[in-house]
């Protein structure tokens, strides 16, 4: 049934790395498969209902970050799917990994904006040296240093989800 749920994953890690876009009918597949799972293989109903709440409260916390414009929506029900499938026993240290892997990831768009940018990367570097060696009140260099582009950078979080939760497996096993 992981093996299942694992493939399911990885082809909404590739949606999403694609077409910044998470299918619904992918993350209901891994609810369904994971509840199939634990209903019919564990046979154990306490644990289906402390899934539940994972699930839930994965949400939730997932919820809040969208709130604060730091995640998509997509995302936030696919950290739920995650919760339930995983429950009580894996979510924590399946949350450091995600984190982890969202850190390493995201230096590397960083890298990756600096490098397709090198002009915007001097002039950061510029504004943010004022700050620190004059002491200039940000706003004031900011004002100063305004960029005629603002074009949104977004960086696929499913395929962090994928990655953080294969590693924690990978290490839980050594």
């Amino acid at each position: 049934m992981n093996l299942i749920i694992w493939i399911v994953l990885f082809a909404i890690a590739v949606s999403d790395a694609k077409e910044h876009r998470i299918p619904n009918i992918g993350v209901l597949m891994v609810i369904l498969l994971a509840l199939a799972d634990k209903v019919f293989i564990l046979q154990d109903l306490s644990v289906v209902i402390w899934s539940g709440m994972v699930g839930i409260a994965c949400f939730f916390v997932s919820l809040g970050l969208y709130f604060l414009k730091v995640m998509a929506p997509g995302d936030v029900k696919l950290l739920g799917a995650i919760g339930f499938w995983l429950g009580p026993e894996h979510i924590t240290h399946a949350v450091f990994w995600i984190a982890l892997f969202s850190v390493v990831i995201g230096l590397f768009f960083a890298f990756l904006r600096m490098a397709e940018a090198p002009e915007k990367t001097k002039e950061l570097l510029q504004k943010y040296s004022l700050v620190a060696l004059h002491n200039y009140p940000t706003s004031a260099v900011t004002e100063t240093y305004k960029s005629a582009s603002r074009a949104p950078y977004r960086m696929p979080f499913a395929p962090v989800i994928v990655l953080g939760v294969a590693a924690y497996f990978y290490f839980l096993n050594q």
